[in-house]
C-alpha cells in the first residue's frame, strides 16, 4: 500500500469511527427517555409476535385504548423490532436498539454509496464520509427515528445497487436494487414517494436508447429493477387493496389535499417558505427533530449539493439518480399539510443530499484551472471540515438540551427506573399507576415489560384504595406528586419510596410501596361494593382473573352479559362496571350503527382486545 493510499484509508476509518462514536455517545442517557411512538412500536411488535401475526400484513401502532389508528405498521418491520428487542433484553436498551442499529447500518451503507458515486475519486469519497458521520440531521434522527432510519438504510442500499448495476450493466444487480427499493416501501410511508422512481429509470433508459446515448442492455437492467420492485411491493399492494383504510390512514392525515383546493395551495406556499428556512436560517421548531436554531444541513453543504444537482440535470450518472431520490422525498414533504417544515419526515433525503454535496465539492474543484486546483482543493477541504465540526458540535449541544427531558418522556423513564430499582432492592411487586403519575402509561409499561411478555407489566387505578383486582404481593403505587393519595396510602401501610418527574406545569410523580396484606385488604373492601357475577363456563368472553371490568359503547351497541342487558336501544351509550369471576362469560354484541364498538377495560386498567 502506497503512503498516499494509507493516509486516505486512515482518514476514511477515522471519519467512520467518529460517526460510530457520535451515534453511540451516551446512548442510554440521551435523549433522556423514549418518544411515545417508539414504545408503542415495541408494544405492537410484542403483541404481533405473541399472536403470530401474518408476515404479509399490517398491525396498528396505537393500542386499543387510543380509540383510533392513524398508523399501520407492516408486520415485517414489527418482526425486525421484536428480534432487536429480544437481543437487547428490554427496557431502554430495546428502545435505543430500534434506532441505533439501523442508524449504524445507514452510516456504512451511505459511505458505500458515496464510494460508488465517487467511482474511485478521493475528494468526494472523503468529503461524503466526513459529512455523513457528523450530520446532526442524521445523528439526531438516529437516536429515535426507528422506522424512518431503517427505511432510509434500505433506500441507500437500493441506490448503491442501482449504481453498481449501471456500472456493470448487470440485470442481477438491477433486480437487487429493485428488490431493496421495494422492501423500503414496507417501511416508513415516506418511501412511497419513490414508487415512481423505477418507472422513471426505465423511461430514461428508453429515452437514452432512442437518442443513441446507451445500448439495449440499459433497458434490460432498468426492466429487471422494475420487475423486482413490483414483485416485492405486490403483496403489500394486495393487502392495502383489501384494507384501503389502512393504506390511507397516515397519508390522508398528512395530505394537504384534505384541506380542499384553496387550503392545499396555501399549505404548499407555507411549505415552500418553511423548507427554504429549514435549509438556510433555522431548523425544525420541533425540539425532537433537532436544534430549532440550526439548519438541518450547514448552508455550505446545501450549496454544494445544489452544484451537483445542476450537474445531474445536465447529464446522466450518480448525481442524477441521487438528485431524483432527494427531490422525490422533498416533493412529498411539500405536498403535506404542515404548520412548519418537518425535518423528520424528510430525513430520508439527508443521505443523498450529503453525497450530492461531496460530488458538488469535486465539481467546484474541477471547474478551477489546473494551476489553482491544489489551492481550491484545500479551500474545499477546509469548508467541509468546518461544516462537519460545526454539525457535530450542534448535535452534542442538542443532546444536552434540558428541553429534551419533557420531549422524550424523561419523567416516565425516571419512574420506570425507580420502579425497576425498587423491585431489584425490595423484591417482586405489582406496579400500579394513577392517571396523573405518567403522561402516557404505555411508556412506563414498555420500559418495564420484558421482550417475551404477553400482558401489561403495569396496572392502572384511580388511587391506592380503588384497585380493580386483589393483589397477591406488595404493590408499588405511583401517584401524581400533588395527588390526594398520601393519606389513603399511609392508612394502607404504604411508605414513600421516591419522587421526581417534575416539569413546568406538571407536578411529577411519587412512588409508594404497600405491603401485600394491607393492599389486598383495601382492594377487597373496594371490590365488595360490586356484586360478583360468577362465570358460567361457556361464552366468548374469557376472564383471566376476578376483578372489575368496565363496559362502554361508542356509536350504539346492543350488549348482553350473562343474560343481563348492558346496553340497548333505550340506553345506547354509557359505561357499566361489573365484578366478574374468572372463567368464560356469555357476551352478546350487536352493533346498532356502522363503526359502533364495545370497549372492555379489565382489572389492569387497559382496554382488552375486541371480544
Amino acid at each position: 500500500m502506497t503512503p498516499r493510499r494509507a493516509v486516505t484509508v486512515a482518514i476514511l476509518l477515522a471519519c467512520l469511527g467518529a460517526g460510530v462514536v457520535l451515534r453511540l455517545h451516551r446512548w442510554r442517557e440521551a435523549p433522556p427517555g423514549p418518544w411515545i411512538d417508539e414504545t408503542l412500536a415495541l408494544r405492537a411488535a410484542r403483541v404481533a409476535t405473541h399472536e403470530a401475526a401474518p408476515l404479509l400484513g399490517t398491525s396498528p401502532l396505537q393500542p386499543p385504548d387510543a380509540g383510533f389508528v392513524n398508523f399501520w405498521v407492516t408486520n415485517p418491520v414489527l418482526a425486525a423490532i421484536s428480534a432487536l428487542d429480544r437481543l437487547a433484553g428490554g427496557g431502554i436498551a430495546s428502545v435505543r436498539a430500534m434506532s441505533l442499529a439501523p442508524s449504524l447500518v445507514l452510516l456504512f451503507a451511505a459511505a458505500g454509496l458515496a464510494a460508488r458515486a465517487a467511482a474511485g475519486r478521493l475528494l468526494p469519497c472523503l468529503a461524503a464520509c466526513a459529512l455523513l458521520s457528523t450530520s446532526s440531521w442524521l445523528l439526531s434522527t438516529g437516536r429515535w427515528g426507528w422506522i424512518a432510519v431503517g427505511t432510509s438504510a434500505l433506500v441507500v442500499l437500493a441506490a448503491w445497487a442501482a449504481l453498481r448495476a449501471a456500472a456493470l450493466s448487470s440485470r442481477g444487480w438491477g433486480a437487487v436494487a429493485g428488490a431493496l427499493l421495494g422492501s423500503s416501501v414496507w417501511g416508513y410511508v415516506a418511501a412511497w414517494a419513490l414508487v415512481p422512481l423505477p418507472f422513471l429509470l426505465l423511461l430514461d433508459a428508453w429515452r437514452r436508447r432512442r437518442a443513441r446515448e446507451s445500448g439495449r442492455q440499459d433497458i434490460s437492467v432498468a426492466a429487471a429493477g422494475l420487475a423486482a420492485f413490483l414483485a416485492v411491493v405486490a403483496p403489500l399492494a394486495f393487502h392495502y387493496a383489501a384494507h384501503p383504510d389502512r393504506a390511507l390512514a397516515r397519508t390522508r392525515e398528512l395530505s394537504a389535499t384534505r384541506t380542499g383546493a384553496n387550503g392545499a395551495l396555501a399549505a404548499l406556499g407555507r411549505n415552500v417558505v418553511g423548507y427554504a428556512k429549514l435549509f438556510t436560517v433555522g431548523g425544525d421548531p420541533n425540539e425532537r427533530h433537532g436544534d430549532p436554531a440550526r439548519p438541518v444541513l450547514p448552508v455550505a453543504v446545501s450549496g454544494l449539493a445544489l452544484v451537483a444537482v445542476a450537474e445531474g440535470i445536465r447529464r446522466s450518472g450518480a448525481a442524477r439518480l441521487l438528485a431524483a431520490v432527494a427531490g422525490l422525498f422533498l416533493l412529498a414533504g411539500l405536498l403535506a399539510a404542515e404548520e412548519s417544515a418537518n425535518a423528520f419526515r424528510t430525513s430520508l433525503a439527508a443521505p443523498p443530499l450529503i453525497v450530492l454535496a461531496a460530488l458538488g465539492a469535486e465539481r467546484l474543484v474541477a471547474a478551477v484551472g489546473a494551476p489553482r486546483r491544489r489551492l481550491a482543493t484545500g479551500i474545499v477541504a477546509v469548508v467541509v471540515a468546518v461544516a462537519a465540526l460545526s454539525d457535530a458540535s450542534g448535535f452534542l449541544r442538542w443532546l444536552s438540551s434540558p428541553r429534551l427531558y419533557g420531549a422524550f418522556g424523561g419523567p416516565e423513564r425516571d419512574l420506570a427506573d425507580a420502579v425497576a430499582a425498587q423491585i431489584s432492592a425490595g423484591g417482586p411487586a405489582d406496579v400500579v399507576l394513577a392517571p396523573g403519575a405518567a403522561r402516557n402509561a404505555f411508556v412506563v409499561d414498555a420500559l418495564l415489560a420484558g421482550p417475551r411478555s404477553v400482558g401489561p407489566a403495569i396496572r392502572q387505578a384511580a388511587g391506592p384504595g380503588a384497585f380493580r383486582y386483589v393483589p397477591s404481593r406488595d404493590v408499588l403505587f405511583a401517584d401524581a406528586a400533588t395527588g390526594v393519595a398520601p393519606g389513603v396510602a399511609r392508612s394502607l401501610g404504604a411508605s414513600e419510596i421516591a419522587s421526581g418527574g417534575r416539569l413546568p406545569g406538571l407536578s411529577g410523580w411519587t412512588l409508594w410501596r404497600m405491603p401485600a396484606s394491607r393492599a389486598a385488604h383495601g382492594a377487597r373492601e373496594h371490590l365488595a361494593r360490586f356484586p360478583l357475577i360468577p362465570a358460567r363456563g361457556t361464552g366468548r368472553l374469557a376472564v383471566p382473573e376476578e376483578g372489575l371490568y368496565t363496559f362502554s359503547s361508542r356509536g350504539g351497541v346492543d350488549v348482553a352479559l350473562d343474560g343481563r342487558v348492558v346496553f340497548d336501544r333505550t340506553r345506547p351509550a354509557g359505561a357499566l362496571t361489573a365484578r366478574l369471576g374468572a372463567g368464560r362469560h356469555e357476551l352478546e354484541v350487536r352493533p346498532l350503527a356502522p363503526g359502533a364498538v364495545l370497549r372492555v377495560v379489565g382489572p389492569d386498567g387497559f382496554v382488552l382486545p375486541s371480544p
